[in-house]
């Protein structure tokens, strides 16, 4: 069978993002003609798909709806729009079967499903399994687990398919796109060593995505991925794409030694939880290669932080920044939400002082970004947007709902204005 696997189109506003997880779905459907397409490292996006579509004539095109929307941003982009944009263009010229799958597809799968009734097959979750029994049984969708499928015009979903086991499934194949299209962008190929959060963080949709704890991929197996990619592709620079790399400690500090035994040289950079963020550990992973350490903490009270359930303090915080200053050849950054749970005026002017600080002793080491908190589907934050009525339960939360704390909504508009202001 001939597929095209194509990852859906960001808008043009934000660099590309090596479809990794169409990679691990390729490296299971070797058996199939295969061909990929990032629609977003192309200038004419939608005119290419059109294009390699009409060129390639494939049975099958599956689309990686990677995310909804730009949460990040005080303008969102919604991503969704050109999902459907998409499917415009592949139907002019093709009646291949549509396949979409991706975290953003798993989300809203039956929302989408039944809104885009051009979608044949909905790939729930965990792909690589699933698309290879799929393609294999294309007109019997019934028997395959964890697909949504049509029948006699109704939206059907197959039922629960499991969780993959990642050491059995190899290497990703990185020869589904050029890589080297990627090789400039910051953080741009991601490389995966373990699935699922056992984290509680209530605005998270990880643990629904990929299980509530951890799936770890075997250290050698990890480090095969990133020799491969340095020797084969000439790419030194890529980042960890867990929820968070040093939980567990023990498997990020296998990872690193690893690296370090094999003599890579590599530049890398990953999410790490300030809890028990120790400098023997961080000058390790510096020995390995990292040069940027992310940090979440989201919130900067332990009021703020025991509402978003986070498994780490204030003091956790402040610990964790010490160590970092001290590390030279580190660029630090930091998320925080502008108005989350139990948000107050003290700590949020807290928060700024603590920024304003580690700016004044770091320079351009350390970064900030200010969320808005999107309200996503099976996550405790949606339970708290119920009750405090930011949401209703006949929502379609497809289409973007934001909270902010409701006694403190002031400091989310005043930074808001702040940031457009900066041209933010």
């Amino acid at each position: 069978m001939k597929v095209l696997l194509v990852q859906s189109y960001l808008g043009g506003n934000e660099p590309p993002v090596f479809p990794l997880g169409l990679a691990c779905v390729k490296a299971q459907i070797a058996n199939h003609d295969v061909r990929g397409f990032d629609t977003n490292t192309s200038k004419r996006p939608f005119e290419e798909l059109k294009e390699i579509v009409e060129d390639f004539s494939p049975d099958a095109i599956g689309i990686s709806l990677r995310n909804i929307d730009s949460t990040n941003k005080r303008e969102v982009v919604f991503y969704y729009s050109y999902l459907k944009k998409a499917i415009d263009v592949i139907r002019e010229v093709s009646n291949a079967k549509i396949i979409v799958g991706g975290s953003g597809f798993s989300m809203f799968a039956r929302e989408i499903m039944e809104e885009e009734p051009r979608i044949d097959y909905g790939v729930f979750l965990e792909g690589e399994r699933t698309i290879s029994a799929l393609l294999d049984n294309i007109s019997a969708p019934e028997h395959v687990k964890s697909i949504f499928y049509r029948k006699d015009g109704n939206v059907v979903f197959s039922g629960p398919g499991g969780q993959v086991d990642l050491n059995s499934t190899g290497l990703p194949d990185r020869g589904l796109v050029p890589v080297g299209d990627y090789k400039d962008v910051p953080e741009a190929i991601g490389i995966e060593t373990k699935r699922g959060c056992a984290l509680k963080c209530v605005y998270c949709i990880y643990g629904f995505l990929n299980g509530k704890e951890y799936r770890l991929r075997e250290p050698k197996s990890i480090v095969d991925d990133i020799e491969h990619l340095v020797n084969k592709s000439g790419i030194d620079t890529f980042t960890f794409v867990d929820s968070v790399f040093n939980i567990p400690l023990k498997h990020a500090k296998d990872i690193c030694e690893e690296i370090i035994r094999r003599g890579l040289k590599v530049k890398w950079s990953a999410w790490f939880s300030e809890n028990g963020l120790k400098k023997e550990f961080l000058e390790l992973a510096k020995a390995a290669g990292c040069r940027k350490v992310i940090l979440s903490p989201d919130g900067y009270s332990d009021k703020v932080l025991k509402a978003l359930e986070k498994n780490i303090t204030k003091k956790d915080i402040l610990k964790s920044y010490e160590v970092l200053k001290s590390i030279d050849g580190y660029e630090v950054c930091y998320n925080f939400f502008k108005n989350p749970p139990g948000q107050s005026l003290t700590a949020f002017l807290s928060m700024i002082f603590f920024c304003v600080k580690a700016k004044m002793q770091m320079g351009k080491r350390v970064h900030f970004e200010f969320n808005s908190m999107r309200v996503e589907p099976h996550t405790k934050l949606y339970q708290i947007a119920l009750k405090e009525g930011f949401v209703n339960k006949v929502d379609n939360l497809l289409y973007p709902k934001y909270y902010t704390n409701p006694g403190t909504r002031y400091i989310e508009k005043l930074f808001n204005a702040v940031l457009k202001l900066k041209g933010k």
